[in-house]
């Protein structure tokens, strides 16, 4: 199969076009003939090899965790999904096996799940780290009610637009902080209150809005661009960050600081564990119109270098897609 692959970790350039023989499905999991991969943050850090403490690194290596396709066959044990089947997975990169920039892939059965007949494979690829990571920073780990005051910093990007409307959704009422060329894109994801990073004083603006402070406080950007982030989230509320591996800070500190304000302080990685279920319901979300996708950039499988440079440096507003097959 054609691959995007890297036989060591390093820059961009480490990317290259190659020949690999296709992985078979194991017990319990399907082989997905790739049609769009989806481009994150995490695969730039995984290209120059931040996840080797997750998953070891065997060379060739392919990167990429989000696929859209049509399961080819599946492995022992496996009901559903079917071969013909339309589905979109975060996939088993996240455990070491080969990722998405391929034209097959290996997936758990239980971490795929149905594309709607509406949506388009780039759509569906665009949808599974974000999305999923989004939604359980907000409910699962962040414990979002309706009614509640929340703020997401770093509202225009791919995770950051899926958790603005996912709150909103949610009843939720929420500020978000991006750049001045996204104020008007992320308020008409919902947020009723945009915080502009370039030009306003985040905290003032937030206090202003919440005077007794946040309930939730989600971080999707970085340590060091919000140092006053604890200082926003009342007593008794919940501060959740997305970890960068670039721009956590000293992690302890933040806990032990947010121990002694009564804030319960939270790093929240997207689990993958059976999550065929939380995709499900929100495919329903976006296909029901409670969820708008983010804006899409596409990209040939053979521009996966370009797409890293745009992720890696944030020119880019919601996702970029890069096209694996046509069918």
């Amino acid at each position: 199969m054609r691959a995007i692959i890297i036989e060591h970790t390093g820059g961009p350039e480490a990317l290259r076009l190659a020949d690999v023989p296709t992985p078979e499905p194991g017990p319990g999991q399907v082989l997905i003939r790739v049609a769009c991969a989806g481009v994150n943050p995490a695969d730039w850090k995984d290209r120059e090899g931040m996840l080797a403490m997750y998953a070891p690194y065997h060379f060739p290596y392919i990167v990429g965790f989000d696929a859209a396709g049509v399961v080819e066959r599946v492995g022992a044990g496996v009901d559903k999904p079917r071969p013909g089947d339309r589905v979109f997975t975060p996939g088993n990169h996240g455990q070491g096996a080969w990722g998405s920039y391929a034209e097959f892939m290996v997936a758990n059965a239980d971490r795929t799940a149905t594309i709607p007949p509406s949506m388009s494979f780039a759509a569906a690829a665009s949808i599974p780290v974000a999305a999923l990571t989004g939604w359980q920073a907000l409910f699962d780990r962040g414990g979002l009610q309706a009614g509640q005051r929340i703020m997401i910093h770093g509202g225009s990007g791919g995770l950051g637009s899926f958790a603005v409307q996912f709150a909103r959704w949610a009843g939720a009422r929420v500020a978000a902080t991006c750049g001045t060329a996204n104020v008007d894109y992320v308020r008409g994801l919902g947020a009723e209150n945009v915080v502009d990073h370039r030009r306003d004083d985040i905290a003032a603006a937030i206090r202003a809005w919440a005077p007794d402070g946040l309930d939730l406080l989600v971080d999707a950007v970085g340590a060091s661009t919000l140092p006053v982030g604890l200082g926003m989230v009342r007593p008794g509320g919940a501060y959740v960050s997305i970890p960068t591996l670039t721009d956590d800070g000293d992690i302890e500190a933040s806990f032990a600081a947010a121990a002694a304000r009564q804030v319960r302080r939270v790093f929240s990685t997207m689990s993958d564990v059976g999550c065929g279920r939380q995709l499900a319901t929100i495919a329903g979300l976006i296909t029901d119109g409670h969820v708008t996708l983010p804006p899409m950039q596409t990209l040939p499988l053979e521009q996966a270098a370009e797409a890293h440079v745009l992720i890696q440096t944030r020119h880019v507003r919601g996702k970029i897609v890069l096209n694996v097959a046509e069918f």
